[in-house]
């Protein structure tokens, strides 16, 4: 008799508050999917439980601050079969909000890559425990300043507004996704081309200071064939441009920042 009471008031309680809870449910699906491919919760060192609670918190705030129409009711015919599309097509949209996010991040952890290379540190990795993977140093160190830089500059915030735009973009009963109509191709593909190009433009002295070394040592070995010129390289380049890179630090950290706030009207 208990549990058919229980049964019965849960019936009761789903009845009335069923639409709402299965809105809030596709709703953390698609914030939950958008922080594990989404910069900073995408690290691999974090624990499940903090990307949980982070899912949790954004998916709290956003329904306070969403209309009632948006979050549901989501299948008025109470079927499962379109309840699961729903549920399917919003993790490939919170996925794809995540990957867009990470990827204007990419141009500072290429800004690295291209500085590791130019100084001769390529052979020097260490294993990185937020990617799982052997890293390069300056990559690693890049990554970590790009990551308090776009907390400092609202990168929470952020990404709160992209989820909440989302939801007026691709509702979250919508049974299809109109990719090709609200998603410009074009500025993806520029975006794409930007990571190398900003990466490029992010350590130009360093790159233009050890091309001249190298063109130095170039001149030195052919002049004074006597000296051990490929040895020398090995301790002269990573010298300056370790040098140069701590004396362009701060316009690097500007053009990091007019970048970020550039691109964040994505969001």
């Amino acid at each position: 008799m208990q549990f058919d009471a229980a049964m019965q008031a849960f019936s009761l309680i789903h009845k009335q508050y069923g639409p709402v809870l299965d809105g809030l449910l596709l709703l953390f699906f698609r914030v939950l999917s958008f922080a594990l491919t989404g910069p900073i919760f995408n690290r691999k060192n974090l624990p499940i439980m903090v990307k949980l609670s982070a899912a949790v918190y954004f998916t709290v705030t956003l329904a306070w601050i969403v209309t009632a129409d948006t979050l549901g009711p989501l299948s008025t015919a109470g079927q499962y079969p379109p309840y699961l599309i729903q549920l399917l097509l919003n993790i490939i949209i919170g996925s794809f909000l995540g990957f867009i996010t990470d990827l204007i991040l990419q141009a500072s952890y290429a800004a690295g890559n291209f500085m590791n290379n130019q100084m001769g540190l390529s052979s020097a990795m260490i294993m990185d425990p937020s990617n799982g993977k052997q890293t390069m140093l300056l990559e690693a160190l890049f990554s970590y300043i790009t990551i308090v830089v776009f907390i400092y500059l609202g990168g929470i915030y952020w990404m709160i507004s992209a989820l909440r735009r989302s939801l007026d973009v691709f509702p979250l009963y919508a049974m299809h996704l109109p990719l090709i109509k609200t998603i410009s191709l074009s500025y993806i593909t520029m975006l794409s081309g930007d990571v190398l190009l900003v990466g490029t433009e992010m350590v130009a002295p360093v790159i233009v200071v050890t091309m001249a070394v190298d063109i130095m040592l170039g001149v030195v070995n052919r002049t004074a064939q006597q000296m051990p010129v490929f040895q020398l390289s090995f301790a002269l380049k990573p010298s300056i441009g370790i040098a140069i890179m701590i004396i362009t630090l701060t316009a690097y950290m500007q053009r990091l920042s007019d970048y970020l706030n550039d691109h964040a009207k994505i969001f």
